[in-house]
């Protein structure tokens, strides 16, 4: 299986740029199975997203349906049968917490607040230059900086027209802390999300906890998660199963 992702070329945002590719390479990690990761070229992929996966000769894109290929394919993967109903529930709802509503928050900061985007350009030119056919790869700095403004532009129009970014910088702080907070509510004193063993939904739990922490923009949020002592001793305890790879000081 190869797993297509944007990878960590600037070594700056390890493993990945993006949460949702953690959260694939993560549950793999849990799961056990094997996969080669491969940089992926954004714009070649049928839905224009990453991460997308290849197996035998099957292309699957998004990292939920992935999963969802994958636990039907492999008995032993990480799944959630031994899951009731309610605990079902919490973990629909925990996921749409996070791939929703801090989603939206994660990209107005990365985006939005102009310290982080001068420390993201530079990121994001690298991914360019990577996935850029080898003849083009010596003027990506000059048409990253004309493309950077428009590509900025449009992200921002989405979190406008999604809601959060019609909030104020305070604001969108606030929605944040308060996610983070419901999360750290219903970890309590678990080991994981929803009990003493790993579930699907810790893979998206560490992948944003990751992504939030490690990753360098700055934030409230960023601040709010990283001082929680449950939510990081959560993050620990999963990164020392499945991410022994990962240095400490990439880890907090």
């Amino acid at each position: 299986m190869i797993v297509y992702k944007f990878g960590d070329g600037s070594g700056t945002m390890p493993p990945d740029l993006s949460p949702f590719v953690v959260k694939l390479e993560t549950w793999l990690r849990l799961s056990g199975i094997p996969y080669e990761g491969r940089i992926g070229n954004l714009n070649a992929m049928p839905k224009k997203k990453l991460p997308v996966a290849e197996i035998d000769g099957v292309t699957i894109c998004d990292s939920s349906a992935i999963i969802s290929y994958l636990q039907r394919r492999y008995p032993n993967a990480l799944d959630d049968a031994r899951l009731d109903p309610q605990r079902r529930a919490q973990s629909a709802a925990i996921k749409a917490l996070f791939e929703t509503h801090l989603y939206f928050v994660t990209v107005y900061f990365r985006w939005a607040v102009e310290s982080n985007m001068e420390i993201y350009k530079p990121i994001l030119s690298d991914y360019a230059r990577l996935t850029a056919p080898p003849p083009v790869r010596p003027l990506v700095g000059a048409l990253a900086a004309l493309l950077m403004p428009v590509i900025r532009r449009k992200v921002l129009r989405q979190t406008w027209e999604q809601g959060t970014g019609r909030h104020s910088y305070d604001e969108i702080a606030q929605m944040g802390i308060e996610g983070w907070q419901a999360v750290a509510d219903l970890l309590g004193d678990q080991p994981f999300l929803l009990g003493d063993e790993p579930t699907t939904i810790d893979a998206t739990g560490f992948s944003w906890v990751h992504t939030t922490v490690a990753h360098p923009f700055e934030s409230p949020v960023r601040d709010f998660v990283s001082q929680h002592a449950a939510l990081m001793a959560y993050h620990e305890r999963i990164a020392e199963r499945c991410w022994p790879d990962l240095t400490r000081a990439a880890r907090r």
